[in-house]
Protein backbone atom coordinates (compact mmCIF):
# COMPACT_ATOMS: atom_id res chain seq x y z
CA UNK A 1 0.00 0.00 0.00
CA UNK A 2 0.85 2.99 -1.01
CA UNK A 3 -0.17 6.08 1.16
CA UNK A 4 0.46 10.03 -0.49
CA UNK A 5 -0.22 13.33 1.80
CA UNK A 6 -2.49 15.32 -0.42
CA UNK A 7 -1.93 18.32 2.06
CA UNK A 8 -1.15 19.64 5.53
CA UNK A 9 -2.91 21.03 8.73
CA UNK A 10 -2.14 24.44 9.73
CA UNK A 11 -2.80 24.77 13.19
CA UNK A 12 -2.53 26.91 16.29
CA UNK A 13 -1.09 24.22 18.26
CA UNK A 14 1.65 22.26 17.82
CA UNK A 15 2.00 19.99 21.34
CA UNK A 16 -0.75 17.20 20.85
CA UNK A 17 -0.94 17.12 24.97
CA UNK A 18 -2.23 20.50 24.73
CA UNK A 19 -4.78 20.12 22.10
CA UNK A 20 -8.28 20.38 23.61
CA UNK A 21 -10.56 17.58 23.27
CA UNK A 22 -12.58 19.34 20.35
CA UNK A 23 -9.78 20.88 18.58
CA UNK A 24 -9.49 24.14 17.48
CA UNK A 25 -10.08 26.50 14.46
CA UNK A 26 -7.51 25.30 11.94
CA UNK A 27 -6.88 25.05 8.44
CA UNK A 28 -6.09 22.55 5.85
CA UNK A 29 -3.50 22.98 2.98
CA UNK A 30 -4.15 21.13 -0.38
CA UNK A 31 -0.68 20.66 -2.07
CA UNK A 32 -0.80 22.37 -5.86
CA UNK A 33 -0.87 18.97 -7.86
CA UNK A 34 -3.85 17.85 -5.77
CA UNK A 35 -5.91 21.60 -6.25
CA UNK A 36 -8.40 19.58 -8.97
CA UNK A 37 -9.39 17.37 -6.33
CA UNK A 38 -11.24 20.20 -5.14
CA UNK A 39 -13.50 21.45 -7.44
CA UNK A 40 -17.25 21.61 -6.29
CA UNK A 41 -15.92 21.01 -2.81
CA UNK A 42 -18.08 24.05 -1.87
CA UNK A 43 -21.28 21.70 -2.63
CA UNK A 44 -20.88 20.74 1.01
CA UNK A 45 -20.85 22.48 4.44
CA UNK A 46 -18.90 20.06 5.98
CA UNK A 47 -15.81 17.62 5.06
CA UNK A 48 -14.10 14.43 6.95
CA UNK A 49 -10.26 15.52 7.27
CA UNK A 50 -8.45 12.15 7.43
CA UNK A 51 -5.04 12.34 8.30
CA UNK A 52 -1.93 10.27 9.03
CA UNK A 53 -1.07 10.65 13.05
CA UNK A 54 2.79 10.43 12.69
CA UNK A 55 3.90 10.80 15.70
CA UNK A 56 1.44 8.09 17.28
CA UNK A 57 2.71 5.24 19.34
CA UNK A 58 2.09 2.24 16.35
CA UNK A 59 3.28 -0.30 18.67
CA UNK A 60 0.19 -1.22 21.78
CA UNK A 61 -3.27 -2.48 20.98
CA UNK A 62 -4.65 -1.79 24.55
CA UNK A 63 -4.87 1.87 25.77
CA UNK A 64 -6.27 3.80 29.02
CA UNK A 65 -8.67 6.21 27.18
CA UNK A 66 -8.84 9.87 28.37
CA UNK A 67 -11.69 9.53 31.33
CA UNK A 68 -10.81 6.48 32.45
CA UNK A 69 -9.76 6.40 36.16
CA UNK A 70 -8.71 3.21 37.15
CA UNK A 71 -5.27 2.46 35.05
CA UNK A 72 -5.77 -1.39 35.65
CA UNK A 73 -6.67 -4.34 33.55
CA UNK A 74 -10.37 -2.96 33.92
CA UNK A 75 -9.60 0.74 32.23
CA UNK A 76 -7.86 -1.09 29.32
CA UNK A 77 -9.61 -1.00 25.93
CA UNK A 78 -9.10 -2.26 22.62
CA UNK A 79 -7.77 0.49 20.36
CA UNK A 80 -10.18 -0.53 17.67
CA UNK A 81 -13.34 0.43 20.48
CA UNK A 82 -11.94 4.05 20.92
CA UNK A 83 -10.33 6.99 18.92
CA UNK A 84 -7.11 7.01 20.72
CA UNK A 85 -3.93 7.48 18.55
CA UNK A 86 -2.27 4.35 19.29
CA UNK A 87 -3.03 2.41 16.64
CA UNK A 88 -1.41 -0.07 14.25
CA UNK A 89 -2.35 2.40 10.77
CA UNK A 90 -2.88 6.03 13.22
CA UNK A 91 -5.34 7.20 10.83
CA UNK A 92 -7.62 9.77 12.33
CA UNK A 93 -10.19 11.52 10.79
CA UNK A 94 -12.26 14.26 11.91
CA UNK A 95 -15.56 16.03 10.44
CA UNK A 96 -15.38 19.99 10.31
CA UNK A 97 -17.26 22.81 9.25
CA UNK A 98 -15.96 24.79 6.55
CA UNK A 99 -16.01 28.42 7.02
CA UNK A 100 -14.59 29.31 3.81
CA UNK A 101 -12.30 28.44 1.28
CA UNK A 102 -9.35 30.68 -0.33
CA UNK A 103 -7.42 28.70 -2.90
CA UNK A 104 -6.64 25.25 -1.93
CA UNK A 105 -7.09 26.35 1.47
CA UNK A 106 -9.69 25.53 3.91
CA UNK A 107 -10.71 27.08 6.72
CA UNK A 108 -12.34 24.67 8.84
CA UNK A 109 -14.20 25.42 12.39
CA UNK A 110 -11.99 22.89 14.43
CA UNK A 111 -9.56 20.27 13.68
CA UNK A 112 -7.91 17.94 16.77
CA UNK A 113 -4.62 17.71 14.60
CA UNK A 114 -1.68 19.07 15.52
CA UNK A 115 0.48 21.87 13.19
CA UNK A 116 1.81 19.72 10.43
CA UNK A 117 0.02 17.11 10.59
CA UNK A 118 -0.06 15.09 7.07
CA UNK A 119 -3.72 15.43 5.41
CA UNK A 120 -4.14 11.89 3.20
CA UNK A 121 -7.54 12.27 2.26
CA UNK A 122 -10.81 14.78 2.19
CA UNK A 123 -14.03 13.61 1.95
CA UNK A 124 -17.53 15.04 1.91
CA UNK A 125 -19.85 15.01 4.94
CA UNK A 126 -23.33 13.18 3.70
CA UNK A 127 -26.59 13.84 6.01
CA UNK A 128 -27.54 11.06 3.96
CA UNK A 129 -24.92 8.16 4.65
CA UNK A 130 -23.50 9.49 7.95
CA UNK A 131 -26.13 11.00 9.89
CA UNK A 132 -27.12 7.99 12.23
CA UNK A 133 -29.63 9.51 14.80
CA UNK A 134 -30.54 6.59 16.35
CA UNK A 135 -26.56 5.18 16.99
CA UNK A 136 -25.76 4.73 20.78
CA UNK A 137 -22.16 4.04 22.56
CA UNK A 138 -21.80 3.58 26.39
CA UNK A 139 -19.91 5.90 27.78
CA UNK A 140 -16.11 4.96 28.06
CA UNK A 141 -14.60 7.79 30.42
CA UNK A 142 -15.74 10.33 32.47
CA UNK A 143 -15.71 14.46 31.48
CA UNK A 144 -13.12 16.33 33.05
CA UNK A 145 -15.69 18.14 35.01
CA UNK A 146 -18.41 20.70 34.34
CA UNK A 147 -17.08 22.52 32.17
CA UNK A 148 -15.81 19.97 29.98
CA UNK A 149 -19.32 18.04 30.04
CA UNK A 150 -21.04 21.40 28.51
CA UNK A 151 -18.77 21.95 26.30
CA UNK A 152 -19.29 18.54 24.64
CA UNK A 153 -23.21 18.80 24.76
CA UNK A 154 -22.83 22.82 23.06
CA UNK A 155 -21.41 20.95 20.30
CA UNK A 156 -23.76 17.71 20.14
CA UNK A 157 -26.59 20.40 20.03
CA UNK A 158 -25.35 22.93 18.13
CA UNK A 159 -24.44 20.01 15.52
CA UNK A 160 -28.41 18.94 15.66
CA UNK A 161 -29.84 22.61 15.38
CA UNK A 162 -27.69 23.94 12.92
CA UNK A 163 -26.77 26.90 15.35
CA UNK A 164 -25.87 27.85 18.79
CA UNK A 165 -28.77 30.06 19.83
CA UNK A 166 -30.02 30.85 23.44
CA UNK A 167 -32.59 28.15 23.76
CA UNK A 168 -30.28 25.68 22.53
CA UNK A 169 -27.59 26.79 25.13
CA UNK A 170 -30.20 26.67 27.79
CA UNK A 171 -31.38 23.09 27.00
CA UNK A 172 -27.41 21.66 27.35
CA UNK A 173 -26.84 23.69 30.67
CA UNK A 174 -30.53 21.64 31.68
CA UNK A 175 -29.24 18.51 30.58
CA UNK A 176 -25.33 19.10 32.06
CA UNK A 177 -27.13 19.99 35.26
CA UNK A 178 -29.26 16.91 35.51
CA UNK A 179 -26.10 14.69 34.51
CA UNK A 180 -23.54 16.35 36.66
CA UNK A 181 -25.72 16.45 39.43
CA UNK A 182 -28.58 13.71 39.78
CA UNK A 183 -26.59 11.17 37.32
CA UNK A 184 -23.01 11.54 38.49
CA UNK A 185 -21.93 12.62 35.09
CA UNK A 186 -23.27 9.12 33.22
CA UNK A 187 -25.11 9.66 29.98
CA UNK A 188 -28.88 10.17 29.98
CA UNK A 189 -29.84 8.18 27.33
CA UNK A 190 -32.82 6.20 27.81
CA UNK A 191 -34.38 9.20 29.82
CA UNK A 192 -37.57 10.14 29.41
CA UNK A 193 -38.38 13.95 28.98
CA UNK A 194 -41.53 16.43 29.13
CA UNK A 195 -40.83 19.46 27.78
CA UNK A 196 -42.86 23.04 27.26
CA UNK A 197 -44.57 22.56 23.68
CA UNK A 198 -43.56 26.21 22.84
CA UNK A 199 -39.78 25.94 23.78
CA UNK A 200 -38.70 25.37 20.23
CA UNK A 201 -34.66 25.25 20.17
CA UNK A 202 -34.59 23.72 23.74
CA UNK A 203 -36.11 20.95 22.64
CA UNK A 204 -34.07 20.42 19.73
CA UNK A 205 -31.25 20.59 22.33
CA UNK A 206 -32.84 18.66 24.92
CA UNK A 207 -34.26 15.45 22.77
CA UNK A 208 -31.00 15.15 21.07
CA UNK A 209 -28.46 14.93 24.43
CA UNK A 210 -30.90 12.79 26.09
CA UNK A 211 -32.20 10.59 23.00
CA UNK A 212 -35.54 11.23 23.45
CA UNK A 213 -38.13 11.32 21.04
CA UNK A 214 -41.88 10.99 20.29
CA UNK A 215 -41.94 8.04 18.30
CA UNK A 216 -40.38 6.21 21.40
CA UNK A 217 -42.84 7.54 23.62
CA UNK A 218 -39.82 8.94 25.35
CA UNK A 219 -40.53 13.10 24.54
CA UNK A 220 -43.50 14.52 25.80
CA UNK A 221 -44.78 18.00 25.51
CA UNK A 222 -46.93 20.52 28.19
CA UNK A 223 -47.89 23.80 28.65
CA UNK A 224 -46.09 24.84 31.75
CA UNK A 225 -42.67 26.57 31.85
CA UNK A 226 -40.94 23.17 33.75
CA UNK A 227 -38.82 20.31 32.09
CA UNK A 228 -39.13 16.97 33.92
CA UNK A 229 -36.59 14.17 32.97
CA UNK A 230 -38.11 11.16 34.52
CA UNK A 231 -35.45 7.70 34.93
CA UNK A 232 -35.85 4.57 36.92
CA UNK A 233 -38.93 5.59 39.82
CA UNK A 234 -37.69 9.46 40.12
CA UNK A 235 -38.59 12.38 38.54
CA UNK A 236 -36.74 15.19 37.95
CA UNK A 237 -38.32 18.58 37.45
CA UNK A 238 -36.44 22.02 36.56
CA UNK A 239 -38.87 24.85 36.89
CA UNK A 240 -37.81 27.75 34.45
CA UNK A 241 -37.47 31.00 35.72
CA UNK A 242 -38.75 34.08 34.51
CA UNK A 243 -35.95 36.30 33.00
CA UNK A 244 -34.84 40.03 34.18
CA UNK A 245 -36.41 42.65 31.75
CA UNK A 246 -33.61 42.77 29.47
CA UNK A 247 -34.90 39.04 27.97
CA UNK A 248 -38.20 39.12 26.15
CA UNK A 249 -38.77 35.72 27.11
CA UNK A 250 -36.51 32.52 28.60
CA UNK A 251 -36.93 30.96 25.49
CA UNK A 252 -35.42 32.96 23.14
CA UNK A 253 -32.27 34.58 25.54
CA UNK A 254 -28.73 35.70 23.96
CA UNK A 255 -26.50 33.33 23.98
CA UNK A 256 -23.37 35.15 26.41
CA UNK A 257 -26.52 35.53 28.78
CA UNK A 258 -27.73 32.06 29.25
CA UNK A 259 -23.82 31.04 29.43
CA UNK A 260 -23.02 33.91 32.44
CA UNK A 261 -26.27 33.64 34.24
CA UNK A 262 -25.97 31.64 37.19
CA UNK A 263 -28.20 28.28 37.28
CA UNK A 264 -30.12 30.34 40.56
CA UNK A 265 -31.47 33.01 37.91
CA UNK A 266 -32.32 30.18 35.04
CA UNK A 267 -34.01 27.40 37.15
CA UNK A 268 -34.91 25.50 40.53
CA UNK A 269 -34.31 22.06 39.79
CA UNK A 270 -35.31 18.77 42.80
CA UNK A 271 -36.45 15.88 42.37
CA UNK A 272 -38.71 13.35 44.08
CA UNK A 273 -40.19 9.55 43.67
CA UNK A 274 -42.70 9.22 40.43
CA UNK A 275 -46.05 9.18 41.56
CA UNK A 276 -47.58 6.85 39.34
CA UNK A 277 -51.57 6.83 39.22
Amino acid sequence: MVLTPIGVVRSSVSDRQAMPTFGVPARVEIFPEFAEGLRHVQKHTHVWILAWLHEADRTRLLVTPRGVSDPGEAGLHGVFAVRSPTRPNPIAMTAARIERIEGTTLYLDRLDFVDGTPVVDVKPYFRSRDAIYAAHNEQIGRPAGRQALLESLLIQAENFHGERCGGVVFGARLVEHFRSTFLDFAEAWGTQVIVPEDAGCMIDAVMTLVGATPGRGTLGFHSAPFVRFIRGDRAYTYVLLEPGRRWASWTALPVEDVLAASEEELFRAGSAPLRVK
